[in-house]
């Protein structure tokens, strides 16, 4: 189990997770039009940004960042790789949003993300 957070970094985890269920409100809001100009790679790109500068934050703060946050953010910076050089048009907002879920339900379930 995790020990005690300071309010600080756990401002820092609830802001990380906002950010990324923020990245798929605004996609489900984007009108069609839109979502049709949008690249299929910005989506794991976004989420993997997130969550890689979130853990970089909480490193430098020297706070315990969870293996899951480097874990997943690699998993969608791979996504976003994937789809930008390998299938361009193939969409990766499905795994995103099961990775970006296995994130919130780990940090919900142990407290550390």
């Amino acid at each position: 189990m995790a020990g005690k957070k300071s309010s600080a970094e756990a401002r820092v985890e609830r802001l990380t997770w906002g950010l990324l269920v923020l990245i798929f409100a605004v996609l489900y809001l984007a009108s069609d039009s839109c979502l049709a100009a949008m690249p299929n790679w910005l989506v794991p790109l976004a989420g993997g940004v997130v969550l890689i500068g979130s853990g970089f934050y909480q490193y430098s703060r020297r706070w315990r960042v969870s293996p899951v946050t480097w874990i997943t953010g690699v998993i969608l910076l791979v996504l976003a790789v994937i789809g930008y050089y390998v299938a361009p048009g193939r969409s990766f907002i499905v795994e995103s949003l099961l990775v970006t879920l296995m994130v919130i339900v780990f940090g919900t379930f142990t407290g550390e993300t």
